[in-house]
């Protein structure tokens, strides 16, 4: 699962990797959880990120995507928090190329230019 955190002498914003381990205890009937450890497994920048999710996304990703789909996408295989979707699809929208006219769907900014000649 990945966390952001604001890091002031860095001046800006880094996400963290983390594995959680916690431990379940049922005593009649009534379920507690602690957690009694947590690894730092990786620490990015969110260029980074987007960098890492666009190479593993490339076969995911497609003209049209819902950005709701491409939230669940993130979610499922990179473990990134729902609150932090809209910060790693702008992310991705710079590194990729896309634009979101609607703000529901991404596309991919066509770069041929069509000029006619008068002939």
């Amino acid at each position: 699962m990945y966390i952001k955190t604001n890091i002031p002498a860095y001046g800006g914003k880094l996400y963290h990797s983390l594995r959680i381990y916690e431990r379940e205890t049922i005593i009649e009937g009534t379920s507690t959880r602690e957690i009694y450890r947590i690894d730092v497994l990786d620490t990015c920048t969110p260029e980074e990120l987007a960098r890492s999710a666009m190479h593993s996304l490339a076969g995911h990703i497609y003209n049209g995507i819902s950005t709701s789909e491409l939230c669940k996408i993130l979610k499922d295989k990179f473990g990134v928090l729902e609150q932090y979707c809209c910060d790693i699809i702008q992310q991705l929208k710079i590194e990729m190329d896309l634009y979101c006219p609607d703000r529901q769907h991404l596309y991919y900014v066509e770069s041929g230019c069509s000029s006619t000649t008068p002939g």
